[in-house]
């Protein structure tokens, strides 16, 4: 007597793996420094306050700008974070032209302000 046909085996069918979450961690950080380099650099037209915070504004202001940039270009090559690139370069440029502005104002009113030596 002989055993009936079995029907072929199939594979195991894989289930599909999910996508790996991608972020744009240099926009994130951009967007979480602008703020913090705003509220600086809005203390640097203070009297005594604004000293001590040009020397934090401005360092943050500049690394708002270049990790702004950097998730831009993250942003171009996956397609995430660009909103927030932006915002964070906003931010960026902005404490940026506060603070310029301020020691520009500072040092025309010290230059012109002196009085003269015409005795």
């Amino acid at each position: 007597m002989t055993s009936p046909a079995q029907p072929p085996q199939q594979p195991p069918v894989p289930l599909p793996q999910p996508l790996p979450a991608v972020t744009n961690g240099t926009a994130i950080a951009a967007v979480v420094l602008g703020p913090v380099a705003i509220l600086n650099a809005a203390f640097v037209p203070l009297p005594y306050l604004g000293i001590v915070a040009i020397f934090t504004a401005f360092p943050l202001a500049v690394a708002t700008i270049i990790l702004g940039h950097l998730g831009l270009r993250t942003a171009r090559r996956y397609g995430v974070g660009r909103a927030m690139a932006v915002i964070g370069l906003i931010c960026g440029y902005l404490a940026l032209g506060v603070i310029l502005a301020t020691v520009t104002l500072f040092f025309s009113l010290f230059l012109f302000s002196r009085p003269s030596a015409v005795g």
